[in-house]
């Protein structure tokens, strides 16, 4: 019985090694948002420029603006998207590793 409890607190250990710390994956969410704002650029520059020219009465004016945005931006930074982009992260740091 003693040999199974350490088997699992082994298993344990792994796998909080294995897990990413909430420092790497705020960093990584801050690299994803990086390039969603690259890639939607165009659409954050329509919504800068209407909000630029309408004042306070953005919100009623550029609602089209915000919402191409926003549909934008979420397809990158979904938690699907996330999810995805950690593991490719994690390939390019095991690879970079056995180099």
């Amino acid at each position: 019985l003693a040999g199974v409890d350490e088997g699992r607190m082994a298993d344990d250990g792994r796998e909080e090694r294995l897990k990413w710390s909430k420092r790497a994956e705020y960093e990584a969410r801050k690299e994803l948002n990086k390039i969603a704002h690259r890639k939607c650029d165009a659409f954050l520059k329509a919504f800068s420029d209407c909000a630029q020219a309408n004042g306070l009465m953005v919100v009623f004016r550029c609602r089209q603006e915000n919402r191409d945005m926003n549909k934008c931006l979420s397809q990158f930074t979904n938690d699907e998207a996330f999810e995805d982009y950690k593991l490719k992260r994690s390939r390019e740091l095991k690879a970079a590793a056995t180099t």
